[in-house]
């Protein structure tokens, strides 16, 4: 096998658990045989976290197989199936033994070729380059199509908003703070002009964003550092107010020609027609909703939908299918114990571990902030099941662990789920089938740097009717697989771990795997859920 790009698919397919028998032998007689094969797949292997996963006991081996062992990206990366607990140890010496030699290889010979081919594979790691210009911080009363897609704490990059009916705000990068009213329509060009085509805003602009710059049909205005409104009317007709402070116009595609310039002062209003003229008008200041009035408005608006959500909640306790819910109400009378609810109504229990009491999706609601190492919930959840459906509302603020757990059951037994988020912002349900069968169903790159922060809502369908595991990311598909072949047998959790995971045995140390950020709700239903019920419970918990 010479081709290279053969080889590293050879490796990819075998360390993912998508590789044939025959392949897996093809990779175990190059690894033996071609030191130079042996030093290309070290590369992707990071010999310290190999040893360190090393446990004594089978089922950990499995486990550490699919999740632990290092990445190939943009896969994740497992030992093959051929190595058993004998076999680890040997591969773990080679390997040891085949780094001692790369580490000494390049010191002795930095322009080696054979260094320099296998140095070049690996990607180097690259910015994360941010085109926003904004964030979205607050909404009320959103309609329109597009609007339905906008999350609080999104970055928003240039491009145009357009909504029939309620109010938004947004923080530009450059200080400038704009509340807008729909129908809108507007165009943001940058951190500093924005192009507004219909619609009413107010913009409060600090002094460290003077010269603000907004570009109406009839007339561009450049802030001075000031409190200002503009409206346009059904005429065409555009208003301006300054409430605070000063602004300048000037006429449109003027180039900002000094001889149409006007300055307008705290307390001036004008109206400028079609036609560029301008005459002076009642100031409105009421009529424009400032930063602190929306900010009441979207308080009142998250009260009434927290509302929505309980008389919901209420309705699951009494839903058959629920085998585990939680949602994450802090107890009175003993906040370290998390409520929930089993088949029937039945109380479940949590044992809370470090985790500690936060907001959550409402600042009425509280969550539980997974941060440190310990941090988890401990629980079982009784029952075998042909299908299942995991949902839950979390809010990711970093992806610092090769995996973050959302719900892992205890090792990793045959058909007992893990699911989790790796550091790559991929969403997986990792399957343990019969015949020592690991597979990782996963949706690629749920989560990256632009949606940490955000309260997001995820769910996992395991349909073995229709043999499909389909990945829901608010509300929307994000992906489908089909079954392996060789699935089969009822699901189980029984003991499991919230926001981390714990081996069967206090003796056996997993890898570190909890959760940074926090979740105010989990539920487990015992049946795969039709596509608009998940898009029910994002609806109807959406904050």
């Amino acid at each position: 096998m010479n081709d290279q790009h053969a080889r590293l698919e050879l490796i990819r397919r075998c360390l993912d658990g998508e590789a044939t028998n025959e392949e897996i032998a093809q990779l175990e007689e190059l690894l033996r045989a071609d030191p130079e094969f042996r030093l290309e797949y070290l590369r992707y292997l990071n010999v310290d976290s190999v040893l360190a996963a090393l446990p004594n006991k089978r089922e950990s081996v499995a486990e550490c197989r699919v999740h632990d062992a290092p990445q190939l990206p943009p896969y994740e990366s497992r030992w093959p199936h051929f190595l058993g607990p004998a076999g680890w140890l040997t591969a773990a010496a080679m390997l040891l033994f085949s780094s001692v030699l790369t580490l000494q290889s390049i010191d002795r010979e930095q322009n080696n070729t054979r260094s320099q081919r296998t140095r070049g594979i690996i990607a180097k790691p690259t910015a994360v380059k941010d085109t926003g210009v904004a964030v979205l911080t607050r909404t009320a009363g959103l309609q329109g199509a597009a609007s339905t897609n906008w999350r609080i704490g999104e970055t928003i990059p240039p491009g145009l908003m357009k909504w029939d009916s309620g109010l938004l705000q947004l923080e530009f990068y450059g200080g400038a703070t704009v509340v807008a009213e729909g129908p809108a329509e507007i165009e943001i060009l940058d951190e500093s002009r924005v192009v507004c085509r219909a619609g009413r805003l107010r913009a409060r602009v600090p002094e460290p964003a003077r010269g603000f710059a907004v570009l109406a049909p009839n007339v561009e205005l450049v802030d001075l550092g000031t409190d200002f409104g503009l409206d346009i009317l059904d005429d065409g007709s555009v208003e301006v107010h300054v409430f605070d402070g000063a602004v300048e116009l000037f006429a449109v595609e003027s180039n900002r020609d000094l001889s149409t310039r006007v300055q307008l002062n705290a307390g001036d209003a004008v109206s400028v027609g079609r036609d560029g003229i301008s005459k002076p008008v009642g100031s409105r200041n009421a009529d424009f909703v400032s930063p602190s009035r929306l900010n009441r408005m979207s308080a009142f608006q998250q009260q009434q939908t927290h509302r929505d959500w309980r008389t919901f909640r209420d309705s699951l306790r009494d839903d058959p299918r629920v085998v585990a819910y939680f949602p994450f109400e802090r107890n009175s009378s003993d906040d370290r114990v998390l409520t929930g609810y089993g088949s029937n109504g039945t109380v479940i229990e949590g044992a809370i571990v470090g985790c500690e009491w936060t907001q959550g999706r409402w600042s009425s609601k509280s969550s539980l902030q997974f941060k440190r190492p310990g941090d988890r919930v401990r629980l079982n959840v009784p029952g075998k099941f042909e299908s299942m459906t995991y949902s839950t509302w979390v809010r990711v603020d970093g992806l610092d662990r090769m995996h973050s757990s959302l719900l892992l059951t205890d090792g990793f037994r045959e058909n007992s789920p893990h699911w989790q988020i790796r550091r790559d912002g991929n969403l997986v349900l990792g399957v343990q089938h019969p015949g020592d069968n690991a597979i990782n169903y996963q949706a690629k790159s749920v989560f990256n740097a632009f949606r940490l922060g955000q309260w997001t809502h995820l769910a996992t369908v395991y349909d073995s009717e229709r043999s499909l595991v389909t990945h829901y990311v608010n509300g929307e598909v994000a992906k489908k697989h089909r079954l392996k072949s060789f699935a089969g047998g009822l699901l189980e959790i029984g003991n499991a771990t919230i926001g981390n995971w714990s081996e069967p045995e206090p003796h056996h140390a997993p890898g570190i795997r909890n959760l940074n950020g926090c979740m105010d709700e989990l539920i487990v239903f015992n049946e795969a859920l039709l596509g608009k019920e998940v898009r029910r419970i994002h609806e109807v918990g959406r904050p």
